[in-house]
Order: structure tokens, then sequence, then C-alpha cells
């Protein structure tokens, strides 16, 4: 939340968001689970959006200073490293 709210300066979309989170999952059984725990359910509707930044903070940065040599593609929420070796 603490990306979010540095790049979301309305109000009412982090409220938005926060609600997103906290909703139970509807299952196609027709049962209604509650959160347990961190992150954002899979599928979701604000997940993409969610794990775009997560990558962009915890992932892209994280690279840049760790080994620059390192060349990597990120699309959305999914990430191709090219790597010489395993």
């Amino acid at each position: 939340m603490l990306a979010v709210e540095k790049h979301v300066p309305e109000k009412w979309v982090i409220l938005y968001i926060k609600r997103w989170l906290g909703a139970p999952v509807l299952t196609k059984s027709g049962e209604l689970i509650t959160k347990q725990g961190k992150g954002t359910p899979q599928g979701g509707v604000i997940s993409p959006l969610l794990a775009n930044l997560f990558l962009h903070y915890g992932f892209d940065k994280w690279l840049e200073q760790t080994d620059q040599t390192v060349t990597f593609t990120r699309y959305a929420d999914d990430v191709i490293v090219h790597c010489r070796s395993k």
C-alpha cells in the first residue's frame, strides 16, 4: 500500500484498493471465503496492478542495485530474466 499511496493521490482510489484487498472470494461452488493472511487473491481485479508495483520496487530496483549486468524484460506482472547459464 505504500507504493500505491506514493503513486495515487486520490484517496477514493486508495479506499477502493483496500476494499478489493479485504473482500471475500466467491468460489465456483458458491462458497464465500474470507481473506486469510496477506496479499491479494489470485485472479483478483487489482492483482496485476499491485504485482506490477511490487515488481517495480521489489525486483526491478533490487536488480538494478545488485547486478546491473543482468538484463530482464517485464510485461506487467511477468518477468523474463536473460541468463547465460543456469
